[in-house]
């Protein structure tokens, strides 16, 4: 069993034996299936979180653990897609038929790149999503020098950060709040970074919010929706924005404290937050099950 995430799967799965590490929820129907990714704080506790939801609601989903894991690397920093295509041949494997994805921040820059990566991704749910590629991480929480994505040992373009040192308690000062736009904007984005989202094979779910201090995901989903509208893209793409919940756009199941801690306008909107974050997982609960 894992020992450093508690879980309530009904399945556990390993990289020693099937070459990923992950968290399978099993609503015991094999139409279609969630893979759930973690943003930057890495661990299981969000993909848990977010496939748990799933699974209430009549769909399997698979929580993929992409580091902080038991047999993962520590560190946001050249992890493997082959993470997702080993899990998409366990899924296709036990007869799963149709395969989305659905991730968080850093979860959903990863959610983007595989889904244009693997054409067995059919349904893509990116929540406060990036349309690029953005640096690693070190486990001090400076940037790494290397991508945050690699496939078939080489690393996936990134763009680097500009600072090459974050002082969160600083921003946090300064802000009242967890606040670190000032390191995820006005970075110097060229064409080999940006996320080949044309390539997606189904449609896409975004999901952001004007309020986040994290990343400019709104503007960032619009991007990704004029890009794809430039490209004449076949499948839909869903673009809705939020006005007061923070950049945790994930169903809390515990810790509600914690986000009141850190954001403003968890602390300033409470009511608000509970019913958008009501709203959004919902939205990508039908989304998904009408993929």
């Amino acid at each position: 069993m894992m020992k450093k995430n508690k879980t309530d799967a009904d399945l556990i799965l390993s990289i020693s034996k099937e070459s990923f590490e992950g968290h399978f929820y099993d609503a015991k129907e094999k139409e279609r299936v969630v893979l759930t990714f973690s943003g930057s704080d890495g661990g299981s506790s969000a993909s848990d979180t977010m496939a748990h939801y799933y699974k209430q609601n009549g769909i399997s989903a698979l929580g993929v653990t992409l580091f902080k894991g038991d047999e993962t690397g520590s560190d946001l920093d050249r992890i493997p897609l082959e993470y997702v295509e080993n899990a998409i041949s366990w899924l296709k494997g036990k007869g799963y038929e149709r395969i989305a994805v659905d991730g968080i921040s850093k979860g959903a820059e990863y959610a983007l790149l595989c889904a244009a990566t693997f054409p067995d991704i059919t349904c893509v749910v990116a929540r406060v999503p990036s349309y690029f590629v953005s640096e690693g991480m070190n486990g001090k929480k400076a940037p790494s020098g290397t991508s945050s994505w690699s496939y078939k040992n080489e690393e996936i373009p990134f763009v680097p950060y500009k600072v090459r040192e974050f002082n969160v308690k600083k921003q946090f000062a300064k802000y009242k709040e967890f606040n670190i736009l000032e390191y995820n904007t006005g970075k110097g984005v060229t064409e080999k970074e940006i996320i080949p989202l044309e390539k997606i094979n189904g449609p896409i779910l975004l999901l952001s919010t004007l309020k986040d201090t994290v990343w400019p995901s709104a503007e960032q989903a619009d991007y990704i929706e004029n890009y794809l509208k430039e490209r004449n893209f076949p499948h839909e793409v869903t673009n809705i924005k939020y006005s007061y919940i923070s950049h945790f756009a994930i169903p809390m199941r515990k810790n509600t404290w914690l986000l009141k801690m850190l954001f403003k306008s968890e602390r300033k909107y409470p009511s608000e937050c509970a019913e958008e974050r009501k709203d959004l997982t919902q939205k990508a609960i039908d989304f998904v099950a009408a993929s």
